[in-house]
């Protein structure tokens, strides 16, 4: 089946518009924060196992009521994410971001009844775009950290290549939301064999520059988002080449490499920045210093939390108790959990 090439560099662009428009939004507009704490490896866990087991639970529902969830989904994230631009004070909801919400679910739904499948796609494509970006953003600055973005990415490579390539579960998802109002998909051609990136692509290739930039910098976040536009690219050539002809799995490609990139800038800076440091212009954390492991005399001379049984293991820098724990990487990740990303020594009480 042959593929439009202008469609494909289309889609490479769209990206690449989509991933830039996610970091204007990250510099200047700061989110409402929810009440949902830091974000630990059970959340993580608990967010993989919603991703895999949605389209399983959509395949047993009605065409239509699959498109209505999808709809009212769309709509609450259209909605937070114009509320702060739209908003008269910072961090306020405003009936403007509500009715442009609205508007747009209402137009998108009247163009799919009578018959204008080019604007419902159209308007399902403006609603996609703009809630990435607001969940990519509330994800970043509500804490999500580099491990937890790579950890998302292993397990939904290894569902996508699964769901994709082993099992029919991706094949009649898509066969289902195929042309219909608010598939969670950005498409640029309808048909049976549509120009278009997944939603949980799309939301990983825009989220990890994200993080990354709040994690360790600038530098990483161009490298990240260079690394997504060019494996979009680069899929859409082999395409266009003929060498692809059904639908592949980008996240069986794009996911290793978010991966490589964590741990390469974990190893290099030894820690990532928490969202409270990025916020207040903290400086990169440094490599993990040689010497970690031998206590300095700051750690060995730092108080001992009042009731801290014997045998516990502290967290220790710049002379201060960060976390405890039963063994020294308990501690560590105890100082983690409660905000740091400061390299700590440990030590036995």
């Amino acid at each position: 089946m042959t593929v439009d090439p202008a469609a494909l560099a289309a889609l490479s662009a769209a990206v690449a518009a989509e991933t830039a428009l996610a970091a204007w939004y990250l510099a200047r507009v700061r989110m409402p924060r929810p009440p949902v704490g830091v974000y630990t490896g059970g959340d993580i866990a608990v967010l993989c196992a919603g991703v895999v087991l949605a389209p399983l639970l959509y395949t047993t529902l009605p065409a239509a009521a699959v498109s209505a969830v999808f709809g009212l989904v769309a709509c609450l994230a259209v909605q937070f994410t114009l509320a702060p631009l739209l908003a008269a004070t910072p961090l306020r909801a405003t009936p403007w971001s509500w009715a442009a919400a609205l508007t747009a679910t209402a137009a998108t739904a009247l163009a799919a009844l009578t018959g204008h499948p080019a604007a419902a796609r159209a308007g399902s494509d403006l609603m996609i775009a703009t809630a990435v970006v607001g969940v990519a953003n509330l994800w970043t600055q509500s804490g999500l950290r580099s491990g937890h973005t790579a950890a998302l990415a292993a397990v939904l490579t290894g569902y996508d290549l699964a769901a994709t390539t082993l099992t029919d579960t991706t094949t009649r998802f898509f066969e289902q939301v195929q042309d219909r109002p608010f598939a969670p998909l950005l498409a640029l051609t309808g048909g049976p064999a549509p120009v278009a990136v997944g939603l949980g692509d799309l939301l990983l290739l825009v989220l990890y520059p994200l993080v990354a930039a709040k994690a360790h910098g600038r530098t990483a976040a161009t490298v990240a988002a260079l690394v997504g536009l060019l494996t979009t690219s680069a899929v859409s050539a082999c395409f266009a080449a003929g060498w692809l002809t059904s639908g592949f799995p980008l996240l069986t490609a794009l996911g290793p490499l978010i991966v490589a990139q964590h741990l390469y800038w974990r190893r290099r800076t030894g820690g990532e920045r928490t969202t409270a440091q990025w916020r207040e212009g903290h400086p990169l954390p440094l490599p993990l210093p040689s010497s970690v492991g031998h206590e300095p005399a700051a750690a060995l001379a730092a108080p001992v939390p009042d009731g801290t049984p014997p045998g516990t293991w502290l967290a220790l820098a710049d002379g201060r108790v960060l976390g405890t724990g039963p063994t020294p990487g308990h501690a560590r990740r105890d100082a983690r959990r409660h905000g740091t990303d400061t390299p700590t020594t440990a030590r036995l009480v």
